[in-house]
C-alpha cells in the first residue's frame, strides 16, 4: 500500500511539474491552444541601403488564411483549413458558361498582369486604355483586311472576321483581369468590338458581363492564345506592382458568423455561382444526391476522405484502419442571396439528423472554395 500511495503520489506531482493536464506552470506546457494567443509583429524594417532586396525574397510565405471568431471555441478551436488539390489545379484553362467564357490561370494577377501584357506587345498589338488598378485593358482599332499577317492576333481577327463573313469595320479588344475564386488564381476575360456592328462602349467600362462580343470566335481565339502562351512560360515571371489592387478584390470568402457558423461568400451573379457550386462538387468528386435551383438547395453525400476534421479518430485507429464511419453523413447545401451578385452558401444537416458539426461544415465550404473555377 505505501509502495502504490508513493508511486500515486510521484505521478500527481510530476503531472503538476510538466503542466500538461492543465496547461499551468510546469516544465512541459500543452502548445495545443498556443495558437489563439499569437500576436501580429510590427512590419520588418529594411536599412536604406538594403531597400533594392525588399522584393527578392526567394522563398516567400504564402498568404494565411485569418481565423473567425477563435475565441469563441475555447475548448474546441476551429481547425485549421484543409489543403485540396486536384489534377486540374495548376493548368490554364478555358471555363465556359453558355456563352460566357472566360481563362483561369494558376497565377496571382501581379504576374499574370505584366505576361498578358507582353503578350499583346509581341504581337505588335498597342493599348488605348491601360488601368491596372480595375484590370482593364483596351487594345487599339484595328484595321484588318485579306492579307498574311506575321502575328496571332491579326490572325486570327482575320480568319474569325472571314468565318462571319465580316469584310468592314475596324476592331478592338475589351479586356478584364480579375482576382480567381482560389487564391493565386487570376481569370482573364475579353470581349470583342467592331465598330462597324455596334457603337463602341465607353473606354473605362469596367465590367465586360454586360457586353457580347460581336464576334464571339474572336473572342474564344483570342482566350485559346493567351493561354497557349502563359502555359507554354515564353515570358519571365516578373511582378507588377501597379497591379496589386487587382488581387485585393475577392470572389470568393470564408467567413464565421458571431455564433461560429461558418458561411462561404460568393461576389458573382447567380447563375455563375449556382454553376460554380456545382461544378467544384463535380471536381471534388461529391455525389449530388438531389438539387433545385429555384430555391438553391442541393443534398449531397460527403465521402469519408473530405471529413478531415473529426475529433474522434484516435492515433490508433488511423494506423491500423479501424476508424469507423459514423461522423460521414448526407448534407444539405444552400445558397442564398444576400445582396446584387452577392451570395452566400451554407451547409446544414438534413431533416431529421440534428445539427451539423461546425469543423464538418467549414471543411466541406473550404473544399468548395478550392475546388471552384
Amino acid at each position: 500500500m505505501r509502495v502504490v500511495l508513493a508511486v500515486l503520489l510521484v505521478t500527481l506531482s510530476g503531472c503538476g511539474m510538466l503542466g500538461w493536464m492543465n496547461d499551468g506552470e510546469g516544465l512541459i506546457l500543452n502548445p495545443e491552444d498556443d495558437y489563439l494567443d499569437v500576436e501580429e509583429r510590427p512590419t520588418l524594417q529594411v536599412p536604406e541601403d538594403l531597400r533594392a532586396l525588399e522584393d527578392t525574397d526567394p522563398f516567400p510565405i504564402p498568404p494565411v488564411a485569418e481565423f473567425i471568431n477563435p475565441r469563441f471555441f475555447p475548448d474546441k478551436p476551429p481547425l485549421p483549413d484543409a489543403i485540396y488539390a486536384n489534377d486540374n489545379r495548376d493548368e490554364v484553362r478555358i471555363q465556359r458558361i453558355g456563352s460566357r467564357r472566360w481563362l483561369v490561370i494558376p497565377e496571382s494577377p501581379t504576374t499574370a498582369w505584366p505576361k498578358l501584357k507582353q503578350f499583346l506587345s509581341e504581337n505588335g498589338i498597342s493599348l488605348a486604355y491601360d488601368n491596372p488598378a480595375n484590370g482593364r485593358l483596351n487594345t487599339e482599332w484595328l484595321q484588318i483586311k485579306a492579307e498574311n499577317y506575321r502575328d496571332v492576333v491579326r490572325t486570327l481577327l482575320r480568319d474569325a472576321k472571314d468565318g462571319a463573313q465580316l469584310n468592314r469595320g475596324q476592331d478592338r479588344m475589351l479586356i478584364k483581369v480579375e482576382q480567381g475564386l482560389r487564391d493565386l488564381t487570376t481569370e482573364i476575360h475579353v470581349r470583342h468590338e467592331n465598330d462597324s456592328l455596334t457603337l463602341p462602349v465607353r473606354d473605362d467600362i469596367d465590367s465586360l458581363e454586360v457586353l457580347n462580343s460581336d464576334v464571339a470566335q474572336v473572342e474564344a481565339d483570342f482566350l485559346s492564345e493567351v493561354g497557349a502562351y502563359i502555359a507554354a512560360k515564353v515570358s519571365e515571371q516578373t511582378v507588377s506592382k501597379v497591379a496589386q489592387q487587382i488581387g485585393s478584390t475577392r470572389k470568393a470568402e470564408l467567413t464565421r458568423t458571431l455564433d461560429g457558423t461558418p458561411k462561404l461568400l460568393l461576389y458573382l451573379d447567380y447563375e455563375r455561382a449556382w454553376a460554380t457550386l456545382g461544378q467544384a462538387l463535380d471536381n471534388a468528386d461529391v455525389e449530388i444526391r438531389a438539387l433545385d435551383q429555384a430555391t438553391g438547395v442541393l443534398n449531397i453525400t460527403i465521402p469519408e476522405e473530405v471529413l478531415v476534421g473529426e475529433r474522434d479518430r484516435t492515433f490508433l485507429c488511423r494506423i491500423t484502419f479501424s476508424c469507423d464511419n459514423d461522423d460521414v453523413q448526407d448534407v444539405q447545401l444552400q445558397i442564398i442571396a444576400i445582396e446584387n451578385k452577392v451570395f452566400e452558401v451554407v451547409v446544414a444537416a438534413e431533416s431529421g439528423q440534428g445539427e451539423i458539426d461546425q469543423d464538418i461544415a467549414q471543411q466541406v465550404l473550404v473544399m468548395i472554395r478550392e475546388y471552384s473555377t
